[in-house]
C-alpha cells in the first residue's frame, strides 16, 4: 500500500495533476483549512485562502522538484498563500478580530455545558487573538509545529535554518504567545 506522499509524487511524475489534486486535497483539506482559519483569524476568510492554496499548488505541480515531503511543499504554499492575504488584507485595513461564535442553547444543554462551552470558546478567542498579535515568523513557526504537526526537522527545511533554530524559534515564539495571553487575562 503507497503512502499518499508516493502517490501523489506518482501522479505529478505522470502528469496527472487532476488525480494529484484530487490526492492533495483528500488527504491535506481538514489541515490546510485549519492552518490557513488559524493563521488569519477569521474562518470564512481561511476557507477562502485555503481554496487558493489548492490552486496555486496545482498550477505549481509542474515545478515540484520533491526535494521535500509533499506536505511541506503543500504547507509551504499555504504559508505564502497567507502571507499574502494578511498583507493584502492590512492594506485594506479589513482584518478585524474573529467575531464572536454565536453560542446555541436548548433545553437539553444544562448550565455545566454552556458554562465548559463559554469557557473554551474564550479561550480560543484568547488564543486567535494572541496568534495575532504575534510577529509572522512567530505565528507561522506555532503553526507548522502545533497545528500541522511538523518536526523541527520540517521545519528548518522550510525555513532554509538548522533544527537547532527551529527548536529555538518554536520555544521563543511560545513564550511570547504565553506573554501575550497572560496580558490580555490580567
Amino acid at each position: 500500500m503507497e503512502t499518499a506522499d508516493a502517490c501523489i509524487r506518482s501522479a505529478i511524475a505522470g502528469q496527472d495533476y487532476r488525480k494529484a489534486l484530487d490526492l492533495l486535497v483528500r488527504t491535506f483539506q481538514h489541515e490546510v483549512v485549519g492552518y490557513c482559519v488559524n493563521m488569519l483569524g477569521d474562518k470564512t476568510h481561511g476557507d477562502e485562502v485555503a481554496q487558493n492554496v489548492f490552486l496555486a499548488a496545482y498550477t505549481a505541480m509542474g515545478r515540484f522538484r520533491g526535494d521535500a515531503s509533499v506536505r511541506t511543499w503543500l504547507f509551504a504554499i499555504a504559508r505564502r498563500q497567507c502571507w499574502k492575504a494578511m498583507k493584502q488584507a492590512k492594506r485594506q485595513e479589513s482584518l478585524q478580530p474573529p467575531a464572536p461564535v454565536e453560542m446555541r442553547t436548548s433545553p437539553e444543554h444544562d448550565l455545566l455545558e454552556l458554562e465548559e462551552e463559554v469557557l473554551w470558546q474564550r479561550r480560543q478567542d484568547r488564543l486567535s487573538h494572541g496568534l495575532l498579535r504575534l510577529k509572522k515568523r512567530e505565528r507561522d513557526v506555532l503553526m507548522m509545529y502545533y497545528f500541522t504537526r511538523m518536526t523541527y526537522a520540517e521545519i528548518a527545511t522550510q525555513l532554509w535554518v538548522s533544527e537547532t533554530t527551529a527548536r529555538r524559534r518554536v520555544q521563543q515564539a511560545r513564550v511570547r504567545l504565553e506573554e501575550i495571553m497572560k496580558r490580555e487575562t490580567d
